[in-house]
């Protein structure tokens, strides 16, 4: 199911990697009323007054949200890190789009083409950026992380989050989004590559062969900031 030549992987709070869920208890998915992988050459609780608890609520509902769980480095090095709080700050408010809203939503107006990001890593590295395309999967143990269909055909694109900030349900597959989020890039060792291919096999319920992996991968993905899924474009 995984192949041993990977260049470059993208991963939404924007360049994407390989997802850092943890199992814990299952969480019921549901945006809000209002709410690399990469790029791989393969197809696709006490009780309050109600206004303190408006004033509590997030920024956009997200579903129900289990608290988020600490990433264990020692089985996946390429857990969700902190954003630059520069890089999340700036920005223009939330755009009026159709769909659900996740995060902060879409800020910015011009969106960057996957295939770009791509074979440019080092220019949007730690920048923010805006990319759209169908939804290809899915994370199914916790939601943190979407894929994207790239404009280079048999290539995606993934959107990772910490998890529980924002929970992405598994029937947005086939949708199309609109995501935003700082670009990253992670140049893994080949120890460290069989490592992060075993844990999205095992989160994805996949099988997998570690001798299948011959070299090691660079990941680009898409660091998650905020996200609008809807039916479509």
């Amino acid at each position: 199911m995984f192949r041993s030549n990977f260049s470059v992987i993208l991963a939404a709070a924007a360049i994407m990697s390989l997802p850092a869920c943890e199992k814990g208890p299952t969480a019921v998915p549901g945006p809000s009323a209002s709410p690399v992988q990469a790029m791989a050459a393969t197809t696709p609780p006490s009780a309050a007054p109600a206004a303190a608890t408006a004033a509590a609520a997030p920024l956009v509902g997200d579903g129900d949200k289990p608290a988020a769980s600490m990433c264990d480095r020692s089985k996946n090095p390429t857990c969700a890190t902190d954003l630059d709080p520069a890089v999340v700050a700036m920005h223009g408010p939330a755009l009026t789009l159709d769909g659900d809203k996740y995060g902060q939503g879409i800020t910015l107006v011009q969106s960057i083409k996957m295939s770009e990001l791509a074979a440019n890593p080092e220019k949007f590295a730690g920048q923010r950026v805006r990319v759209e395309g169908e939804v290809a999967d899915v994370c199914k143990m916790r939601g943190c992380w979407f894929s994207m269909k790239s404009n280079d055909p048999g290539k995606v694109m993934k959107f990772k989050v910490t998890d529980g900030v924002m929970i992405f349900p598994t029937n947005a597959v086939g949708r199309y989004a609109i995501a935003e989020g700082m670009v990253r890039k992670m140049v893994l060792d080949l120890e460290t590559t069989k490592q992060v291919m075993a844990h999205e096999a095992e989160e994805q319920g996949l099988p997998f062969d570690p001798a299948t992996v011959k070299e090691p991968m660079t990941m680009v993905r898409i660091d998650g900031i905020g996200a609008v899924i809807r039916d479509k474009m």
